[in-house]
């Protein structure tokens, strides 16, 4: 059993846990685990459909590595975009995302973006997917990411 994370809706009280795959992406978990606990607010990504995005508090400065954007439902995803080099990026900044549905395509304007799979959601994801999918018409949700014990 890999490390596993917990994502927590905090006003809704809603969280699910994802379990790290240090074996596909082992420089990408180690510097999101080092960044954890984090704590702030998640969005529904605009471009991707069924995505929520968590910007984290510093730029961990990690590259591709087991990255698609061919994900699915359940996968927890890191990526980084380099400041100054897309549109409407002006700074370097690292975000984790998480999928939710079928009809998700990790994207920004200029369309489909690669992500680093770094685990799948192993309990509580039913619920937390229907937090979620609230998110389309209820706007940003504040969350805690920890690591669990």
């Amino acid at each position: 059993m890999g490390t596993r994370i917990r994502i927590e809706f905090v006003d809704e009280g809603v969280s699910a846990v994802a379990e790290l795959d240090e074996r596909a992406a082992p420089k990408t978990c180690a510097a999101v685990l080092g960044a954890l606990p984090q704590s702030g607010d998640a969005h529904h990504a605009t471009y991707s459909g069924s995505e929520i995005a968590f910007i984290l508090d510093r730029d961990l400065g990690i590259g591709l590595e087991n990255a698609t954007s061919k994900v699915i439902p359940g996968d927890l995803a890191y990526t980084r975009f380099e400041g100054g080099v897309m549109y409407g990026v002006p700074e370097s900044f690292s975000e984790l995302a998480w999928f939710y549905d079928r009809d998700a395509t990790p994207s920004m304007a200029d369309g489909p973006v690669p992500m680093n799979i770094i685990g799948t959601f192993v309990e509580g994801f039913a619920a937390f997917a229907e937090v979620c999918r609230a998110m389309r018409r209820s706007g940003v949700k504040p969350v805690r990411i920890t690591v669990e014990e």
